[in-house]
């Protein structure tokens, strides 16, 4: 089978008040349809955007990426990449995620993400270098 990884970011439309039980459906429901299709990948999170990796067939990842695209919890979705890959980044993880918090912050700032500079402002590389390095972390 031959892979492919999508990379994209986005504006985070979570609402404050139920921002973790967001996440942990989003989480959820991306773990059990990544599993059933074949895709890997890793979602980035902070209190304005996401940011994320998703690897697989071309036909898995575009119907994973097409449901994101309906989701109403992005806003101004941005493809950065879209292309052949020898072999996947994140072959152990469904769906790995790393959210900025007080243990992250530190290293999302590192690479250059700040509340000023959030996500969705970042080029490709940042955001699969921040991926690879956070997917390297205990979760």
């Amino acid at each position: 089978m031959s892979l492919i990884r999508l990379v994209y970011a986005s504006e985070s439309r979570l609402p404050e008040d139920t921002r973790r039980e967001e996440l942990a459906r989003i989480l959820a429901s991306a773990r059990r349809l990544n599993e059933q299709n074949g895709v890997s990948g890793f979602l980035l999170a902070t209190d304005g955007g996401f940011a994320q990796v998703l690897e697989g067939s071309a036909e898995a990842v575009a119907e994973t990426y097409g449901r994101i695209g309906r989701d109403a919890r992005h806003a101004a979705l941005r493809l950065l990449a879209q292309g052949p890959i020898a072999a996947r980044s994140f072959p152990g993880w469904a769906m790995g995620i790393a959210e900025r918090d007080e243990t992250t912050t530190f290293i999302f700032g590192l690479y250059g993400v700040t509340p000023e500079q959030d996500l969705n402002a970042q080029p490709l590389d940042v955001i699969v270098d921040l991926a690879r390095e956070l997917a390297q972390s205990p979760a």
